[in-house]
């Protein structure tokens, strides 16, 4: 049972972090990209604060698009927060739809920050940012 039960963690990892390894942040003369890895071309400039940006998970959203989640950095005087945005990519098309916010982390773990709400269907992606005040709505299309 533990054999199992390891050879299922295992693959879950790797398929989890399969998209991740796929993609890399750049700093192309003092802009920072996320790039595909396997294209000299497809890239899309991303949010960046402080800190050492990567890339941190990717979510399938239906068989067409994917998010790519990153660290962006973090910011704050009194209380440093970490910063995660994401950027929705459309896999059919191979085209960048935004970057927007995912999370915001307290360093300090007993604090509560307000994140972004995400609402996530095969159609559309709704995002809520009290911090931002960013409403949006994203159509998805079957391609």
């Amino acid at each position: 049972m533990k054999k199992i039960l390891l050879i299922t963690t295992f693959l879950f990892q790797t398929i989890v972090s399969a998209g991740v390894s796929d993609w890399s942040i750049v700093n192309i003369k003092g802009d920072f990209w996320l790039k595909k890895k396997d294209s000299k071309t497809l890239k899309a400039k991303i949010t960046k604060r402080t800190g050492k940006s990567k890339v941190t998970e990717t979510k399938s959203v239906g068989d067409n698009y994917e998010l790519i989640i990153y660290y962006a950095g973090s910011a704050g005087t009194f209380q440093l927060i970490d910063i995660y945005y994401a950027v929705i990519f459309d896999k059919k098309k191979n085209q960048f739809i935004g970057d927007y916010p995912w999370e915001y982390k307290a360093q300090e773990g007993s604090k509560k920050v307000d994140n972004p709400k995400w609402d996530i269907s095969k159609k559309v992606i709704k995002i809520n940012d009290p911090q931002t005040d960013l409403k949006k709505t994203i159509q998805l299309r079957s391609n």
